[in-house]
C-alpha cells in the first residue's frame, strides 16, 4: 500500500512543484463520490407518484425493504410534524394511552425542525418533481454531506503524518448505506471537532463541542472518559475539568429551556429509551431469536432485566478501560480509549441502530489504521443492512429467516471485538503502533505538529521486522501512508 499511496521519494519525483491533487483534495473528492453513492442508495425511497394531480410519496411494493433504501428522514418528515409550522417539540400524537413527542435529543430535534422549515419554504420550486418528504430528504442529505466533508477535513488534521488513513473514513462502505439513514453525522462532527480542539489545547472549546454533541446524540459524552484516563496518567486534571465544565454548561444551556417549556416533550427521549426493548441487530436480539428470551418484566411491560443487564455490562466495560488505561506501560492514545468505550457501548447496548456503526469509524481509523482489517469490518457491517431489510419483510413475503440475520450480526460483532482486542494489545506494547511511530512517539490527538518536531530530536525508532518510514521523510505528509 505504501508503494501506491506514498513512500520515499523516487528518482522521478517532482520536488518543489505544486500539485493540484494534494492528499487533502483527494480525500475530499473521494468523500463526495461516496456521499453521492449514499444518496443514490436511498433515492428510491424519496420517489413520488402523481395522485389526482398531486405528487405523493411512493413506497409501493415494499420498496423500502426490497431496495434497502429505508431511512428515518423520509417517513419522520410527516411522522414528527416537520411538514407543519410550529415548534418541533410542541408537536404530539397519541399511541394507545401515551402522548408521544419528538424522541430525539434537543439539538437533534432542532436540526430536524430547521431542515423542515427550509424544506417547506422551498418546496414550491420542486412540487411537480418530488414529494415533500423526498425534497426534505435531499436537502437534509446535502447539509449532512457538507458536514461530513468538513468532518473528514478535521480527521485529516488529526491523522497528521498519516493523512492517507483518512481515505478509510470517506471511502467507508458504511457511508454508502448509512450516511443518510438517520441524523448521526452532525454528532460525529461535534465529537471530531472536540478532539481537534483538545489537540490544539483549547479545552474549553472542546468541552463546549462535547456538550453540543451530547445534546445531539448521547455518545460524544464518552470522550470525557477517554480524556479522564489520559489526564490522570499525566497527573494534570485541570484540562479535564475544563472539558467537563464546558460540556455540562453547554448541555444545560441547550436542554434547560426545553425542560422549562415542555418537560414531557424533553423527557420523551429518556422515557422511550427506558421502556423500549432490544433492537433487531443487538446480541440480545440474537439470543431472543435463538432461545425465545425477551428480557421483559411481565409485571408492567418494562424491560427491567434487559435494562439492568445492559447497564451493568457497559459499566463493567468502562471499568475495564479505566483500569487498562492506568495499567498500560505508557499513556494510551485517546483514539485507543475511545475505540474501547464506544465498542463496549455498541456491543452491550440494547439498541444498535445499524447507523450507529458510523460512530466507530473515525476512532477505529485513528486508533488502529490496519486497512485490510477495517475495510473488511466495514464491508461485513454494511451487509447487516440489506439482510435486516430482507428479514423485516417477513417470511410470508419471501423475507430472510432470523438465522441469516443472526449470522451477519455475530460476524459484525466479532470484528468489533477483534478491533478492540488489537487496540488493547497496542496499548500494552504487544503490537506495533504505526501511529506513534509516524509521530515520533507522540499521540497526534494530544500533541501539535510543533510537539512532533520537538519529539523528533529525541526519537529512537523501535526495531521491527516490518518496514517503518524513516524520520528523514517525515516532513512530507505523503511519506507516511495508511499501509495495511
Amino acid at each position: 500500500m505504501m508503494n501506491v499511496l506514498g513512500g520515499t521519494m523516487g528518482r522521478f519525483a517532482q520536488i518543489g512543484r505544486g500539485r493540484w491533487w494534494t492528499p487533502l483534495r483527494t480525500v475530499i473528492a473521494v468523500g463526495w463520490a461516496f456521499l453521492a453513492l449514499g444518496v443514490l442508495s436511498k433515492s428510491n425511497c424519496a420517489r413520488g407518484k402523481l395522485v389526482d394531480g398531486a405528487m405523493q410519496l411512493n413506497w409501493d411494493g415494499n420498496r423500502q425493504y426490497t431496495s434497502f433504501c429505508y431511512n428515518d428522514i423520509v417517513p419522520l418528515y410527516g411522522g414528527r410534524g416537520l411538514d407543519q409550522p410550529g415548534f418541533v417539540y410542541d408537536y404530539s400524537w397519541v399511541e394507545g394511552d401515551i402522548t408521544r413527542y419528538m424522541e430525539y435529543p434537543v439539538l437533534g430535534g432542532l436540526f430536524q425542525g430547521l431542515m423542515g422549515w427550509i424544506a417547506r419554504a422551498t418546496y414550491p420550486v420542486v412540487d411537480k418533481l418530488l414529494p415533500d418528504s423526498g425534497w426534505y430528504f435531499y436537502l437534509t442529505a446535502l447539509v449532512m454531506a457538507v458536514i461530513w466533508v468538513a468532518t473528514a477535513r478535521m480527521v485529516a488534521e488529526l491523522a497528521g503524518n498519516r493523512i492517507w488513513d483518512t481515505i478509510l473514513v470517506v471511502a467507508s462502505p458504511l457511508l454508502i448505506v448509512h450516511a443518510f439513514t438517520n441524523w448521526d453525522i452532525p454528532s460525529i462532527a461535534f465529537a471530531v471537532g472536540a478532539m481537534l480542539a483538545a489537540r490544539n489545547k483549547r479545552f474549553w472549546l472542546a468541552g463546549v463541542l462535547i456538550g453540543a454533541g451530547t445534546a445531539f446524540k448521547l455518545w460524544p459524552l464518552f470522550l470525557l472518559g477517554a480524556y479522564l484516563v489520559v489526564f490522570l496518567r499525566r497527573k494534570d486534571l485541570l484540562p479535564w475539568f475544563k472539558l467537563t465544565v464546558g460540556a455540562a454548561a453547554t448541555w444545560l444551556a441547550v436542554n434547560v429551556p426545553l425542560m422549562l417549556h415542555n418537560y414531557d416533550s424533553w423527557h420523551e427521549f429518556q422515557r422511550l429509551n427506558t421502556e423500549r426493548g432490544w433492537e433487531w441487530t443487538t446480541i440480545y436480539a440474537v439470543i431472543s431469536r435463538v432461545t425465545g428470551w425477551s428480557g421483559f418484566d411481565s409485571s408492567d411491560g418494562a424491560p427491567v432485566i434487559l435494562n439492568t443487564v445492559t447497564l451493568v455490562l457497559f459499566l463493567a466495560g468502562c471499568l475495564f478501560v479505566f483500569i487498562a488505561g492506568l495499567k498500560a506501560p505508557q499513556t494510551p492514545r485517546v483514539a485507543e480509549l475511545v475505540v474501547l468505550i464506544v465498542g463496549f457501548f455498541l456491543l452491550f447496548n440494547k439498541v444498535w441502530s445499524p447507523q450507529y456503526s458510523l460512530w466507530f469509524v473515525v476512532p477505529a481509523v485513528l486508533a488502529l489504521p490496519y486497512w485490510r482489517l477495517l475495510l473488511t469490518w466495514m464491508t461485513v457491517d454494511m451487509m447487516v443492512w440489506p439482510i435486516l431489510m430482507w428479514h423485516m419483510m417477513g417470511t410470508d413475503n419471501l423475507g430472510l429467516p432470523g438465522g441469516m440475520l443472526n449470522i451477519i450480526v455475530i460476524a459484525r460483532d466479532a470484528f468489533i471485538v477483534a478491533i478492540m482486542v488489537l487496540a488493547v494489545q497496542q496499548m500494552f506494547g504487544r503490537r506495533r503502533d504505526k501511529v506513534r511511530e509516524a509521530h515520533f512517539g507522540c499521540d497526534p490527538l494530544m500533541s501539535t505538529p510543533e510537539d512532533w518536531k520537538e519529539a523528533k530530536r529525541a526519537w529512537v525508532q523501535p526495531q521491527s521486522s516490518e518496514s517503518v518510514p524513516s524520520a528523514s521523510h517525515s516532513s512530507s505528509l505523503s511519506a507516511v501512508t495508511g499501509q495495511s
